[in-house]
Order: C-alpha cells, then structure tokens, then sequence
C-alpha cells in the first residue's frame, strides 16, 4: 500500500469565496488538495442580522456550530444553535441558518463525504480554476518543510 503524505491546513490561510454580501465559504479540505479522497469540510460565515436561503441535499450534512448563536430551520422545526453544537441534516431536510438577531457573525464548519456534494465547490472551481485558494500560495510547501 502506498503510504500518503499528511497534510496541515490553517483556516486562516485559506481565502474565502465571497458568495454573496452575506455569506463567505472557505474549502478546508478535499480531493483536490489532499491528492486522495478525504472527508470535505467547509468554513461558512454568515453575517450578523443575515440569513440563509436555504436548500435540500440528496446526502447527509453535518454542521459543526464554530463562532455566534442562531437558529438553524429544519424543515419546520427552529433549532437554537451555539458554538459547540453538532447537527446531523438527513437527506432532503430543507435546512437554513437564521443570524438575524445577532450583530456577530455566525460561523460553522459543514462536512460532506465528497467535495462535489458542496454547490459551491463548482463555483469557486469555475471563478478560480481550484477548489480552494491560499493567502500564501506556498503555504502547504512551507508546511511540509517544517
């Protein structure tokens, strides 16, 4: 069996893609950056007084509730949610995140089984050429060297 190389990565060093006035995405992991097929985490950041728009999935989400209180929509259900939190989405549960309360920033990390499960891979795929960008493109280099 080959034996693969480890990889480090800092959220800090990654660049967000800017959806939107409200909402900003950073890929922390994938196939792409790994070399190897790997779990793909997310970093979102919703702004305070925003929301989402929402959607369904034909897969499984996991959030991971990383910076800010809110309320997650689970179909009808209102969820308050706050650092710490874990929430499992099942298979088509139209879910959003309301941070219209808030003045602060809501952040959570989402993770998916693949990298395309994530819409917003395609996008950052069609503006970047890459799945994700980092602040030092030699970041990961420099890393490996330590």
């Amino acid at each position: 069996m080959e034996k693969k190389q480890w990889t480090l990565v800092n959220a800090e060093n990654v660049v967000p893609y800017v959806c939107d006035e409200t909402y900003s995405s950073k890929q922390l992991t994938g196939d792409e950056m790994a070399g190897f097929p790997v779990i793909n985490i997310n970093e979102g950041t919703l702004k305070g007084g925003c929301r989402t728009s929402g959607g369904a999935h034909e897969n499984t989400e996991i959030y991971y509730i990383v910076e800010g209180s809110g309320i997650l929509w689970l179909d009808e259900d209102s969820v308050p949610v706050k650092p710490g939190d874990i929430i499992i989405i099942p298979p088509h549960v139209f879910h959003w995140i309301d941070n219209t309360m808030n003045k602060a920033p809501f952040k959570l990390f989402t993770l998916w089984p693949q990298q395309e499960q994530n819409d917003v891979y395609f996008v950052r795929k069609n503006a970047w050429g890459t799945s994700m960008k980092y602040v030092d493109p030699e970041y990961l280099r420099k890393r490996m060297e330590k």
